[in-house]
């Protein structure tokens, strides 16, 4: 009998370079992190924000085990698709744990990104045939990208994780197409699982975009090189790999895709008025944070655009020296801690995309060098990038693609689109490095000649808008913003001083940052170096340059105690109302933006919110009747018991409605458009406007009138959890009773046991006609698309736990063959 020895066959010295990367990695994040293992994290505004979102399903599941369906706690209730909901069974899972560190304790998922960020781009770069030195100095060039520390800064954790997934994806694809199949196999479909997984759709759908471009260009070359049939081959397996991939992830895709219909998401439902595209978000409201065309150079110098809306301009700047004459050093120095240095056309912003001046000079060059499959589709994919990041600013091209291409209109902030620009940029710039090493090991000196030239070119082209930049730009702009209106004259003649200066400094900075590389390239052609140190020197620029721009958005200040960053205390007014012990009443809070803050809803029962997937129903009601001037039948009718003022006070709203009442008649109306004017001037009490859809359920009540009757009563029985309410009803006829509840198509109405079709009124309440006499009245919600799905992740995570055992199974079967 033959014997196998695992060990057999494998060079340590091949393996001992990527032990040791990896080992890199960790301590890259650990050091940057390194307050997280002292106790301490970092304040996320949009994690903070996340806990008021279904914060009542998640106690009542905490409490009970049992899941729920919906919330109370945002814009009078929604489901719980985007607001709370247990994880289904998922495979990937698992993955994560190993892969982001959580595994060994790193419970804080920010360290999870950032290092699956250098060991998926490592992949990525190894996949292309790069050298482990190499490699781990372009991992460092992208994982650093100011980008991927923002949004940490941010708290959009799911974001940064599913970004760290597309590089290691496209390296599986490509291994596949490379014949690699047996690898290439294994990781895109872990990575494309943790991607689905993760569930960032937008970022998702901009890797589909870049694969879609990746396959053409293969494809082209395939009928070039007469590969049709491997091509195909390769085709078919990948197929196969990404649908399970995406099979475990049912459980989360199926029910978000459904609600998505319902959604602002989903398109209009009013024919009419501006906001009216009836595939998926408004063009203005999506299009809104959409990067300036000349914002791009911020890929080139950080500072470009003033940095972030909210930034420390420090004690060399004239604002300080403007308010030290006036409130002295100390608090000069607190006030120009947070000032509006950002002066591009974004609403606001928390800091530019910077991929690296050098990423910058490398990727012109590799322009000029590199040759075959990959330079196209690089290039390919980073046009289509910036052009999609400009948004507003480009619509020749932009309108286009929202209206044409699919599901493109489902997403909002196109600024988002450069995360592929972070990656392709820098694949491209480590691959004319890659060729010019190569060139020199097979000592082609008329082709390095060539090469050296179009060194000199590159550095002319990049080096040359720097220094540009650096001496004229002072003068090119005026550097005024749009928030400058609201201040002061001379506060706004020091910022503008202020971000002159800021950009003038970067743009030196960047320039010496070229010169830098452009001189170690030229030092490796010119004296013949080793490639190893060609490549560490280029990951010690990549790290100086990045690690300092990084620190300026997430640096050690901004981590505190943990319990701080969590903490969310109340305020004087919600005491007050949370004397309150009535299980369900609502809170309108004016003391800040009441539909762009959650925080409102880590107390209370919440009119507002923030989701940028809320129904779209309710979104009509907030543009018509909150935005542009509050609706008082509107407000009560949503049983809004309690106001806080601007001031901060608690005003009692004598006026609310209640959770349920008889309406004298019903108005029927001919659509939804009509439905939505007469709210504008109506008696909420008196009588409810339904669309004539709902007809044919009131054909099935015996002798139903809705005669008024003064003994009639409906009240709130029991609020037993937020999915399942009971009132409790009398009337001597059959009557329509209203329902200060949201309507949504899982919630099902049970009267004496016996279920009965609820019906939409009044744009988006719940009503439901109940015969004459007593009733127990039940509502429930039940998502038996979620229940059925949450089934399939459950079976589909058995399977796919099966093929990559077998995977694997097969890779190390091979290996002991050896």
């Amino acid at each position: 009998m033959k014997n196998y020895n695992l060990m057999k066959g494998i060079d340590k010295r091949q393996w001992l370079p990527h032990i040791i990367v990896v080992f890199v990695f960790f301590v890259l994040t650990a050091i940057y992190f390194a307050p997280v293992f002292q106790g301490q994290d970092i304040l996320q505004s949009d994690a903070i924000s996340s806990q008021g979102w279904g914060k009542d399903a998640l106690e009542h599941y905490k409490k009970t085990g049992e899941q729920v369906y919906w919330s109370n706690m945002m814009f009078g209730g929604m489901p719980c698709n985007y607001t709370f909901s247990p994880e289904p069974v998922n495979i990937f899972k698992a993955c994560e744990k190993v892969l982001t560190l959580s595994m060994f304790g790193a419970s804080r998922r920010h360290i999870g990104v950032i290092f699956l960020s250098f060991v998926g781009f490592y992949i990525f770069l190894l996949s292309l045939g790069c050298r482990s030195w190499l490699a781990m100095a372009g991992s460092i060039a992208y994982t650093l990208c100011s980008y991927n520390f923002i949004i940490i800064t941010a708290g959009h954790m799911n974001k940064g994780l599913v970004m760290a997934t597309m590089a290691p994806i496209i390296g599986g694809v490509i291994m596949c197409y490379r014949n690699k199949l047996l690898w290439g196999s294994i990781v895109t479909l872990i990575f494309t699982g943790l991607n689905v997984y993760w569930n960032h759709q937008q970022i998702s759908y901009y890797l589909l975009l870049v694969l879609v471009i990746l396959a053409t260009v293969y494809f082209v070359y395939a009928i070039r090189e007469k590969r049709i049939k491997e091509f195909f081959r390769s085709s078919a397996v990948l197929l196969g790999v990404a649908v399970l991939a995406v099979l475990p992830a049912v459980g989360q895709l199926v029910p978000s895709a459904d609600y998505a219909k319902d959604s602002m998401r989903g398109g209009a439902v009013l024919q009419q008025g501006d906001n009216n595209n009836s595939e998926g978000l408004d063009i203005d409201y999506a299009y809104q944070w959409s990067y300036g065309v000349g914002e791009t150079l911020t890929l080139l110098v950080p500072n470009m655009y003033g940095a972030a809306s909210s930034y420390n301009l420090g004690t060399d700047s004239e604002t300080y020296e403007l308010f030290k004459q006036v409130y002295g050093p100390v608090q000069a120095a607190e006030i120009v801690e947070s000032m509006p240095a950002y002066w591009g056309p974004q609403p606001f912003t928390s800091g530019p995309v910077y991929v690296g001046a050098i990423v910058c000079l490398l990727f012109v060059f590799g322009l000029l060098v590199v040759k075959g499959r990959e330079k196209w589709w690089l290039l390919a994919a980073t046009i289509l990038s910036v052009v999609m990041s400009w948004g507003r600013f480009f619509p020749l091209v932009n309108e286009f693609l929202f209206y044409n291409l699919p599901l493109y209109s489902k997403f909002r902030a196109p600024s988002m689109a450069l995360v592929v620009a972070s990656v392709t940029m820098v694949t491209l710039g480590i691959l004319a490095v890659k060729r010019v090493i190569d060139v020199r090991k097979e000592r082609d000196e008329k082709t390095m000649k060539g090469i050296t030239i179009r060194l000199y070119i590159s550095f002319a082209i990049i080096g040359g808008v720097t220094l540009v930049l650096a001496v004229f730009g002072a003068g090119l702009f005026d550097f005024s913003s749009s928030v400058d209106a609201r201040l002061d004259p001379l506060i706004v003649n020091a910022l503008r001083a202020d971000r002159a200066s800021m950009l003038t400094s970067d743009a030196w900075r960047s320039f010496l940052f070229v010169f830098m590389a452009f001189a170690i390239i030229y030092c490796y052609i010119r004296f013949r170096l080793k490639a190893k140190y060609l490549s560490l020197s280029l990951a010690i620029l990549f790290l100086i340059d990045l690690w300092v721009v990084d620190k300026r958005f997430l640096s050690y200040d901004e981590f505190m105690p943990k319990r701080k960053t969590t903490e969310i205390l109340p305020t004087a007014a919600d005491r007050q109302i949370m004397q309150d012990k009535h299980p369900d009443y609502r809170v309108f809070n004016l003391s800040s933006d009441p539909f762009n803050e959650s925080r409102t809803s880590y107390f209370h029962k919440s009119v507002g919110g923030y989701s940028p997937a809320k129904l779209r129903r309710y979104q009509d009601i907030i543009d018509a009747y909150f935005l542009k001037g509050m609706n008082p039948d509107v407000i009560n009718m949503l049983n809004v018991r309690y106001i806080i003022t601007r001031e901060g006070k608690v005003q009692l709203n004598p006026s609310a409605l209640g959770n349920c009442w008889f309406v004298d008649r019903i108005e029927w109306v001919d659509s939804p458009d009509a439905e939505f004017a007469a709210l504008s001037n109506f008696e909420p009490l008196r009588v409810a406007y339904i669309d004539k859809e709902w007809q044919g359920v009131f054909e099935d009540i015996a002798g139903y009138n809705n005669t008024v009757d003064s003994t009639a009563y409906i009240e709130l029985a029991e609020y037993r959890n937020p999915g399942e309410i009971v009132y409790e009803s009398y009337s001597p006829n059959a009557q329509l009773a209203v329902f200060s509840e949201v309507f949504y198509k899982t919630w099902k109405a049970y009267i004496d046991g016996k279920e009965v079709q609820p019906v939409r009124a009044d744009y988006i309440l719940r009503a439901l006609p109940v015969p004459a006499g007593k009733h127990v009245i039940e509502f429930r919600c039940i998502d038996e698309l979620m229940i059925t799905s949450y089934k399939i992740s459950l079976y589909a995570s058995i399977l796919v736990g099966v093929v990559l055992l077998s995977l694997f199974g097969v890779a190390v079967y091979r290996r002991m063959k050896k």
